[in-house]
């Protein structure tokens, strides 16, 4: 069987980047941005904007007033909504390589990377030496799985501006999904050197590194990422992964302990704390115990997602549980083993990206930068 780790998660399936100083476009009126920031203003100012006396003598809002408002959507995470502000903005002022890009910041982030695309493609045309367009068409390509197309744009970006770490980050996650894990640490490496309490960088180092088999290094890796960030479920979780590989198995099952008590219902963590039962006969008994929990809460919180846990009702089911022959308990214990390599076969330990990040390197996170990057 294998061991799962989490998903690497980047820029590239969230639509996310770091958040900068946004340029100013024209100008803004005070007033107006202020209204805008506001979300119950927003209905009374677009009341006033179709009856002011304005438009008698053939004012119009203006197209930094549309992308602020875009801005200020995407701020609440009103993706649909910015789409529209920012194309208003465009049709005011179509050669503005900023209104292209904040247009496609906002249809990453719902998830339309072929559209986010078309608008990364016109910015770079009218402004070829900006690197974060580049970037973020870059991680556009990475969310449509054209990694080669993806490593071209983010190397084009980084050619403009190298002391990105999120940039480099993506990158190493890139070279990681087309299996080119030796480039993929030189990368995370780069980041690291610009920002050194990057946990991401730092756990993906570690996932890479345990792809590499070089497991002592990646548990080094995971004990920074830890360091800078210890509430995160996954680097715990990856981090008994490699001492798991390691034949370290009660630091293994502190880890995935970690993990659990930071989240619950975390799938990988229980999967492997699972296969620690064989090597861990002192264990069999509270693991197994463990695992009727958690398939219990599985069960309960998919019948009715609302509603909290309820020890009580676990402990009566506990006890009909045990009214079971003492034959069926490791028939039990077999099946639930059974799956789990029927569930993982295919390749030695899984690694962490994310989502999301929805890796090609199936249950890695590279995680990534976590804040949209807007221009006004």
């Amino acid at each position: 069987m294998e061991l799962q780790q989490d998903h690497m998660s980047t820029t590239e399936t969230t639509g996310r980047c770091r958040p900068t100083p946004a340029p100013r476009i024209g100008e803004r009126n005070d007033v107006l941005s202020h209204l805008l920031r506001s979300r119950k203003y927003i209905p009374i100012l677009i009341f006033f904007i179709l009856i002011s006396p304005s438009q008698v003598h053939g004012e119009e809002i203006s197209s930094a007033d549309w992308s602020e408002m875009g801005n200020a959507q995407v701020g609440r995470g009103e993706y649909e909504e910015a789409v529209k502000s920012y194309q208003r903005a465009i049709d005011l002022d179509a050669y503005n390589p900023d209104l292209w890009y904040n247009k496609g910041l906002a249809l990453s982030g719902l998830g339309r990377y072929e559209d986010a695309l078309e608008c990364y493609q016109r910015a770079t045309k009218l402004d070829p030496f900006d690197a974060e367009i580049w970037l973020e068409r870059g991680a556009a390509l990475s969310g449509l799985g054209r990694y080669q197309e993806a490593l071209a744009s983010y190397d084009r970006g980084i050619e403009f501006y190298a002391g990105d770490a999120g940039a480099w980050n993506n990158r190493g996650t890139v070279l990681a999904k087309l299996e080119r894990f030796g480039e993929a640490v030189e990368s995370y490496d780069r980041a690291i050197m610009i920002e050194p309490l990057n946990p991401d960088a730092w756990n993906n180092r570690g996932t890479v590194l345990a792809k590499l088999e070089r497991f002592g290094e990646a548990v080094e890796s995971y004990d920074r990422a830890i360091q800078i960030e210890p509430l995160n479920p996954n680097a715990w979780n990856n981090k008994g992964s490699a001492l798991h590989q390691l034949g370290r198995y009660m630091e293994a099952q502190d880890c995935y302990d970690r993990a659990i008590n930071l989240d619950p219902l975390h799938p990988y963590a229980w999967h492997n704390k699972g296969l620690l039962v064989p090597t861990l006969d002192e264990e069999t008994e509270d693991l197994f115990a463990l695992s009727r929990k958690r398939i219990y809460v599985e069960t309960e919180m998919k019948r009715s997602p609302f509603q909290f846990w309820d020890e009580n009702s676990y402990q009566e089911k506990l006890k009909e549980n045990e009214k079971l022959p003492g034959w069926r308990v490791p028939l039990v214990v077999a099946s639930i083993l059974a799956v789990g390599l029927l569930l993982n076969l295919g390749g030695k330990g899984r690694q962490i990206y994310p989502d999301s990040i929805k890796s090609s390197l199936t249950r890695l996170v590279l995680v990534g930068d976590r804040s949209i990057n807007k221009r006004r």
